[in-house]
């Protein structure tokens, strides 16, 4: 009986501390999306578009380097935006990599979108 009662101590102790302040926290849901802090909106991929990372030579230039290629119905979090001087707009996917809109937004390479004010809100609580 104590072994018992000193295993679930453990067991409870364990499963105490593993537990983060976000898992208790409720997820905000965009369509099937989970809207993460700082996200500002998504893009939808929906012609083959580059995936490019910039970066800034030693003379200061951005240089853009691709990454991949993305896939149509791809969906990706936009944490901020861009616009380089004569270059589009181009879209902060994260963890120094960049989507660029195409400069002809009917052509439709991507999609776009933000969230509601009430969805950011939620976020922000």
């Amino acid at each position: 009986m104590k072994k018992l009662t000193i295993l679930i101590v453990t067991l409870f102790a364990l499963f105490s501390f593993t537990l983060s302040p976000d898992a208790a926290s409720p997820k905000v849901m965009w369509d099937n999306l989970v809207l993460k802090p700082g996200q500002i909106g998504r893009v939808t991929i929906l012609q083959k578009n580059p995936l490019f990372k910039v970066q800034v030579d030693t003379s200061g230039v951005k240089l853009f380097d691709p990454v991949r290629e993305l896939k149509p119905g791809e969906v990706y979090r936009v944490y901020g935006t861009k616009t380089i001087q004569g270059y589009a707009p181009l879209f902060d996917v994260g963890g120094g990599y960049y989507v660029i809109q195409n400069t002809y937004p009917n052509l439709g390479h991507l999609k776009y979108e933000t969230p509601s004010k009430a969805k950011l809100k939620l976020l922000n609580k």
